[in-house]
């Protein structure tokens, strides 16, 4: 089997799945990353009323499914009630959202490589149950999967707490829009000896890029979807690309 990490860069990162023509975060957009020929999946990941780990973006489920209110006023059966197709388009009506460990299983039953992006909303300084970060890595471990997933996180206080309970976890550090500048992050990836730095394109200049990979890190790069904008992030020499069109930035390689 393909060892994801190993894979020549730029790798192809699908962000949320195959989000540009499918329903972002359901297993149809994973699905179709896979046959697009991605190398990477890239999700988000938030607790429900339960405690369950749902794959959703948003803090609320107002933008991509028919219920409303925040993630963590529902339990998972509720949430697994809802429509989160139509929003994309009525022919992907009754599309649900998923739970994690269905998405991680299929997976690793691949050779695609799994980022899950922990939302800064499910990270509890003092957690009300298990904290979802032991809940991944006692998955992760079970699994054998530290070779085949990325933890990234914008909170930074969440990444630290995996890497307490993991020496093995690999960690991306998120940079852009809530979080300070890249040499802060920089810092903060040395003190957890993580793997890579998420950048925001509006800051991966190339300059930056090699500053960043000169000091013994990854740069991946996101979100990138136009055929000017993946060219573009390719010529910074990027080691991977967040896209919502993986075939997209496929052609751009091949």
């Amino acid at each position: 089997m393909v060892e994801p990490f190993s894979v020549p860069s730029p790798w192809v990162i699908a962000h949320r799945g195959y989000s540009g023509e499918y329903p972002e975060n359901t297993m149809l957009a994973f699905r179709k990353a896979m046959e697009a020929g991605a190398d990477w999946i890239e999700l988000d990941v938030a607790l429900s009323l339960d405690r369950q780990i749902v794959v959703i973006h948003d803090d609320t489920l107002d933008r991509t499914t028919d219920l409303s209110g925040p993630v963590g006023d529902f339990t998972f059966d509720q949430i697994q009630t809802a429509d989160a197709g139509s929003w994309k388009d009525r022919s992907f009506a009754k599309e649900p959202v998923p739970d994690l460990w269905s998405v991680w299983e299929s997976v690793l039953k691949s050779d695609l490589g799994l980022n899950v992006e922990i939302k800064s909303s499910a990270y509890e300084s003092e957690p009300k149950g298990l904290p979802i970060e032991r809940s991944l890595v006692d998955f992760a471990d079970s699994k054998n999967a530290f070779s085949r997933t990325l933890f990234s996180s914008f909170c930074w206080d969440s990444l630290a707490r995996i890497r307490e309970l993991s020496v093995d976890a690999r960690l991306g550090v998120l940079i852009g829009g809530e979080t300070p500048d890249w040499e802060e992050a920089l810092e903060l990836a040395f003190r957890l000896n993580a793997f890579s730095l998420n950048l925001s394109s509006s800051i991966a200049s190339r300059e930056v890029v090699e500053k960043i990979q000169s000091e013994g890190f990854q740069v991946l790069v996101y979100t990138l979807n136009s055929t000017e904008e993946l060219k573009t992030g390719i010529l910074t020499g990027a080691d991977g690309i967040f896209t919502n069109y993986p075939p997209r930035m496929r052609s751009l390689l091949t």
